[in-house]
């Protein structure tokens, strides 16, 4: 089954097999790049939008010469009819494009070469000095040393009715035998190890003679696509023929499916138009987050602007959607296109969002102030130790514990004081500590207390136990604090004042998250 190639439009785009990598090339051989520069591979990164930057390329790195190309000139008598100023009668304007397509080919993507001239009949011609008749030589080459390529001395050799160099040939004048000049192609193409052979077909007119072209294009490989081009106002890529030999647009459909004829009436554009065939672009950057769909990325955020006809660099910066707790992966595309066909290229990176939060061994509010202490926090993250705080009767602890840490998306906040003795003894704990985690799994939190309570031991579950006019202790208490931080506290007392108000505030071992 024949790919799926588009049109050759105007001076433009094809169509073809993608390649998947972060550096490849393009069906014709053209390489084509995109790298993630920012957040690198692995980075931790906050919860929200994340700026992506890289850069994308087409044509700048090492080629791959996997082409054939093959030009087919029409040399029949209408050719001397006045083409443009700037290139001479329509055959010479025919030359001027095949030697702009020649230089196009020096890019390092076109293998080898070959021509074919036609009129009445057509003939491959001899492309090397050597002995023997040479269908094929490389774009640059020159084995007759005179400082011409071999292939542009063929091309400027043609002449109405034939060619000279390196073998003279003639081909008649006084028809027009699209059917010989393809199954000429065809037999180029087919000498070629290329894996895939374009053919370049100009004429000035329609078939006139020489049988249907349903002939030659019977069975045509699926790695040979001719591009008809109908040069001049006497040229018509419709026409089919007084015999109904097959039109140039016909010939474009047999092999290249979506693909049309160009129809050059300004002679002159032909030598612009040509090198098109095997030019390549950078056409779009895209993005994807954790296997969604891959969305455009817009021209805001390149730089210079897309579509760019290679060789080019482009730079990019873009944020993703807001995200949240977890592990990702965020990847960009560039698609391309060169002579045979368009191919994408995709880098992917994974991020780590680990959420906020941080926890504290002890913190007191009312009459007696103390900070938070000690209180680690992610980002960054710490461990800290405090040694023991005595204010009694209100209180002695033991050594004060904090800790936080943040990987694989996962972030787990730990606090816990090595004993302590409230109120004159009237709450005596031994051990008390609070855990925290969250991750994109979900979100934990547990604390443990053990001790008594006026000699009354604590159970394990939440509880809210008062010791009547003195003050109101929480234990194990799960609550949610300012912008939705939920909180978890394992031992907060509320002392009381006159008339039962709070008069002060004890937390020991609390964590949060968010």
């Amino acid at each position: 089954m024949k790919r799926a190639l588009a049109a050759l439009v105007a001076a433009s785009t094809l169509v073809a097999a993608p390649a998947f990598a972060a550096d490849g090339n393009l069906p014709g051989g053209t390489s084509i790049a995109v790298t993630i520069a920012t957040p690198a591979d692995g980075a931790e990164v906050a919860p929200g939008p994340v700026t992506v930057t890289g850069t994308a390329s087409v044509g700048t790195g090492v080629p791959v010469a996997d082409t054939s190309l093959i030009y087919v000139l029409d040399a029949s008598s209408s050719t001397a009819n006045p083409g443009a100023p700037s290139c001479g009668n329509i055959l010479q304007c025919e030359i001027a494009a095949g030697l702009a397509l020649n230089a196009q080919a020096q890019s390092g993507t076109i293998g080898d070469v070959g021509m074919v001239a036609f009129g009445v009949t057509a003939a491959t011609a001899d492309v090397r000095p050597g002995a023997g008749d040479q269908l094929l030589t490389g774009p640059a080459t020159d084995d007759d040393g005179d400082g011409v390529r071999d292939i542009e001395e063929v091309i400027s050799s043609t002449f109405i009715n034939g060619v000279a160099t390196f073998t003279n040939k003639n081909v008649g004048g006084g028809q027009t035998n699209f059917a010989d000049a393809i199954a000429k192609a065809r037999t180029i193409a087919q000498a070629s190890t290329r894996a895939r052979k374009i053919v370049v077909f100009m004429s000035d007119g329609f078939a006139v003679g020489g049988g249907s072209i349903t002939v030659p294009l019977a069975g045509i490989p699926d790695d040979i696509d001719i591009y008809t081009f109908a040069v001049g106002g006497g040229a018509d890529c419709a026409y089919a023929g007084p015999n109904n030999e097959g039109s140039l647009e016909q010939i474009t459909a047999a092999t290249v499916p979506g693909g049309h004829c160009v129809q050059v009436t300004d002679v002159a554009s032909l030598p612009a138009i040509l090198p098109a065939v095997i030019g390549s672009s950078l056409g779009t950057l895209s993005m994807q987050v954790d296997g969604g769909a891959f969305t455009p990325i817009g021209n805001a955020a390149i730089t210079p602007d897309l579509p760019q006809d290679g060789p080019v660099n482009v730079s990019y910066s873009v944020a993703t959607p807001a995200l949240g707790v977890g592990v990702h992966e965020i990847c960009v595309r560039a698609a391309g296109s060169d002579g045979g066909g368009s191919g994408q290229v995709t880098d992917c990176h994974t991020v780590v969002v680990n959420g906020p939060a941080g926890a504290f061994a002890l913190e007191a509010t009312g009459l007696v102030k103390i900070p938070r202490t000690p209180e680690a926090v992610c980002p960054p993250g710490a461990t800290k130790t405090q040694v023991a705080v005595n204010l009694p009767p209100l209180l002695t602890t033991g050594a004060l514990n904090a800790s936080c840490a943040a990987a694989g998306g996962t972030t787990t906040a730990v606090a816990s004081v090595d004993g302590a003795t409230l109120l004159g003894g009237a709450i005596q704990l031994s051990a008390i500590s609070s855990t925290c985690v969250g991750s994109a799994g979900g979100n934990t939190r547990s604390s443990q207390v053990v001790g008594t309570i006026n000699g009354t031991p604590i159970s394990a579950s939440p509880a809210t136990i008062g010791i009547p006019g003195v003050a109101t202790v929480h234990l194990n208490e799960s609550t949610t604090g300012p912008g939705g931080r939920l909180v978890q506290n394992a031992v907060r007392v509320e002392v009381l004042g006159l008339l039962g108000i709070v008069t002060q505030q004890i937390v020991l071992a609390s964590c949060y998250l968010g």
